[in-house]
């Protein structure tokens, strides 16, 4: 495990809300964006982490941004993909 992701495990362990992005990079400002967003991707393939797509609060850019959740267990594999359609 790289140190971006022990880093982003341990702030959703202290921090049990969800958050996006720019939240943790606010709380993380030594990783860069990229670190953060492979970290993630990381945690997501590995069932520890979900997302939603929510409102950004910004006046521009993105409408909508993920917010990441992140459990503890490993969820069951259905409920990893937020694009299923079935």
């Amino acid at each position: 495990m790289s140190k971006a992701v022990t880093k982003i495990q341990a702030f959703f362990k202290s921090n049990p809300s969800p958050f996006t992005l720019k939240s943790i990079k606010e709380a993380h400002p030594e990783l860069k964006p990229s670190e953060i967003s492979m970290a993630l991707c990381y945690l997501k393939k590995q069932r520890y982490v979900s997302r939603q797509p929510v409102a950004s609060n910004t006046i521009k850019g993105r409408k909508q941004v993920w917010s990441y959740t992140y459990y503890s267990e490993k969820l069951p594999k259905e409920n990893t993909d937020e694009n299923r359609t079935d």
